[in-house]
């Protein structure tokens, strides 16, 4: 049984103040990480059409629940593959490797619409820790089944947290909440987003939707179950649930720290040879032109070798296409698979170059490493070559707050001013004040999502 009561309760006692300032100082960031990623996924036209499509269909008028609102800001949190997320999962071995969770990008857009209705930074940030701490021991305390993707699954409870703690909902209605929000789960399949299938990015924002939805129905009276949450989370849709990592140190290990900040616009088992590319070619004089960049890692990485993709988020599951644009640009950000972007013919000529292969040993060190070796050869004859063990990012190697900052400013170009992206960007860094991300919200919604 989850003794979703206990959950509750922490929820409603839990303060910014009584959290190790580490742990606050990493919420800021990882706040200012995730609205950056979600700005930078506002500027892609799929996702600016769908927007005009739900604000088309939805009644005028304000609502507490605005189902257009939500679902497109949380699509939007995801379309880089940008986002953060567990960083170590146990069974993270298995192949393909078992993420824990993104709750993140589902919690975010409730507290953006809260943030259009007032509520300061300093309230918004102490919700998204608590909402996205729960989420993310949902991610941790259980395994997806083989081929299952996590979103929409654990985050619909982050949702449903922080929009109970935004509407003052009782302990009690917070709980069913919470039985309600983790009985909804997607279930979708991971093949989907690795064969370019951008539905994937619908399923945060449904999640967003649905987390909200639940606490609504809490709060009018609905009844949740437990026992078929439990069900779901222990052989359904995940398995090996285990009740001390979701209650277990509540309030004094803090499961949200344990996230990665991914520095570059891909799928995270595509960073490792990022790094080590960026590790080859450092320093290095200029050159003859490239004739071949060689990648040695694990298995699931070695299997994203497309070189023609059908859209920019199989761009992001292709090592050789990711490789290609990074070479290029020298970064991989919002922009790099924008439409004119991703059909430059460079892009393809460069991405023809690389050859992967599996290393035997480097799939046997998962999950605790993802090795990669990249060996970068010129057409004069010369070669360097890079490993890493892990990818930055993760809290052994975390992005510092001036990445973090600049990784959102360079997502956010475009959709805010740079006065409004200097008062968030010195807010959330400063462990939160005034009403920044009101300003965001004033900026954003209404003219990108309805």
């Amino acid at each position: 049984m989850i003794d979703t009561a206990r959950i509750a309760a922490f929820a409603h006692a839990a303060r910014l103040d009584d959290a190790p300032q580490e742990v606050v100082g990493f919420t800021g960031r990882l706040l200012l990480d995730t609205l950056g990623v979600l700005l930078g996924g506002l500027r892609y036209p799929e996702v600016k059409a769908f927007g005009d499509g739900l604000r088309a269909a939805e009644p005028a008028g304000p609502r507490d629940l605005p189902f257009g609102r939500l679902v497109t800001l949380g699509t939007a949190a995801t379309w880089l593959d940008a986002d953060s997320g567990g960083s170590f999962h146990p069974q993270g071995h298995r192949l393909p490797p078992v993420p824990t969770a993104h709750p993140a990008p589902h919690s975010l857009p409730v507290l953006l619409h809260a943030a259009a209705g007032g509520v300061d930074d300093r309230r918004l940030l102490e919700i998204f820790l608590i909402a996205n701490e729960l989420g993310m021991r949902f991610g941790a305390g259980t395994t997806l089944r083989p081929g299952l993707h996590p979103h929409g699954i654990h985050g619909p409870i982050a949702s449903a947290v922080a929009t109970a703690l935004l509407h003052d909902l009782s302990p009690a209605a917070t709980a069913t909440a919470v039985e309600l929000a983790g009985s909804v789960p997607l279930a979708a399949t991971l093949a989907v987003p690795m064969h370019g299938g951008t539905v994937r990015n619908l399923w945060t924002g449904l999640g967003a939707y649905y987390g909200a939805a639940a606490a609504g129905r809490a709060a009018d009276g609905a009844a949740g179950s437990a026992t078929l949450l439990a069900q779901l989370l222990d052989g359904l849709v995940t398995t090996d649930l285990s009740t001390s990592e979701l209650i277990g140190g509540l309030g004094e290990r803090w499961r949200l720290a344990d996230s990665y900040l991914k520095p570059y616009a891909c799928a995270r088992w595509i960073h490792p040879a990022l790094d080590a590319f960026r590790l080859a070619v450092a320093g290095v004089p200029d050159r003859a032109a490239l004739a071949a960049i060689e990648v040695d890692t694990f298995a699931f990485a070695a299997s994203l070798s497309a070189t023609e993709v059908t859209s920019d988020l199989h761009a992001r599951f292709s090592v050789p296409v990711s490789l290609a644009t990074f070479a290029l640009d020298g970064e991989l950000n919002a922009a790099g698979f924008l439409p004119d972007r991703l059909a430059r013919s460079r892009v393809g000529e460069l991405a023809a170059l690389v050859r992967m292969r599996e290393e035997p040993a480097f799939t046997a060190a998962l999950p605790r490493e993802r090795p990669t070796t990249v060996t970068v050869r010129w057409q004069d004859g010369s070669a360097e070559t890079a490993s890493v063990r892990n990818a930055r990012g993760n809290p052994s190697d975390p992005l510092t707050a001036d990445e973090v900052a600049a990784k959102f400013r360079r997502n956010a170009h475009d959709v805010l001013t740079p006065a409004t992206a200097d008062g968030v960007v010195a807010a959330l860094l400063d462990t939160g004040s005034g009403h920044t991300l009101h300003a965001v919200a004033a900026e954003v919604l209404g003219r990108f999502c309805p």
